[in-house]
């Protein structure tokens, strides 16, 4: 009888030399979890997942050649069963927001312990989502704290006609040019025109600030959807986070 564990397949995305020397010295004396690939940009981890079997990708929010939520929207394309896990320095609650809608399962600070991004590692592969501790407390109070301001904006926000309106939400909510251009057919040209005009009347500069004048307005909202978990006849809805 073949005892021997299934180790989960791991694709690291960060192209930071010290960052993979400390998550491979300490992975590979894991049982259950072995690092399959390491790439040094978002389409070179494209390439990686098309090329080796992975259960779970831990990446880097900010790629050099392509912006975060684009990226997770291409690898979930490629491979809709992979769990991806932002692995960041960056603690802002709109860019959390906007990585978990943009699908991501788990958002974990570069400065947490290894051991707890091991923890969620393996929670992820289970369809569960995972947190750092602080991001999953800030994150419902940023939201509730902005949504009170909010009101005062929502006169800012009628100035805007209903395609801005349509095109506002939808770069807010984390989707591409392209994309927003396919769903509405319109031409990017036209996508870009909207967005400047929406930036230029609602006074924001980019799409975190998008992000969090969306939540603020009550546009967006910060319930993680349920999980189709990889354990079939299990669904997951709720959050994990590490002491």
């Amino acid at each position: 009888m073949n005892n021997k564990i299934k180790k989960l397949q791991l694709l690291v995305i960060d192209g930071h030399p010290v960052i993979e020397k400390g998550l491979e010295s300490f992975i590979d004396k894991l049982p259950d979890i072995c690092i399959v690939a390491f790439a040094q940009s978002g389409l070179d981890g494209l390439e990686k997942l098309r090329q080796t079997p992975v259960d779970v990708i831990l990446m880097e929010l900010s790629l050099p050649d392509l912006e975060g939520t684009e990226a997770l929207r291409l690898y979930q394309r490629e491979d809709p069963r992979v769990a991806i896990l932002i692995y960041s320095s960056d603690e802002s609650e709109a860019s959390v927001y906007r990585a978990l809608k943009a699908g991501a399962r788990g958002y974990v600070l570069k400065s947490a312990a290894l051991a707890d991004v091991i923890e969620a590692i393996r929670h992820v592969s289970l369809g569960e989502y995972a947190l750092s501790p602080s991001l999953n407390q800030a994150i419902i109070e940023f939201y509730l704290e902005h949504r009170e301001q909010g009101k005062g904006q929502l006169g800012e926000y009628g100035m805007l006609t209903d395609r801005e309106k349509q095109v506002f939400r939808m770069l807010a909510d984390g989707w591409e040019t392209q994309e927003i251009s396919e769903a509405l057919c319109i031409s990017p040209k036209t996508v870009a025109k909207h967005r400047a005009a929406t930036k230029k009347k609602l006074s924001l500069n980019n799409a975190v600030e998008m992000a969090q004048y969306a939540m603020r307005i009550g546009l967006l909202s910060v319930e993680f959807p349920a999980v189709e978990s990889k354990d079939p006849g299990k669904a997951h809805s709720r959050s994990r986070d590490f002491p």
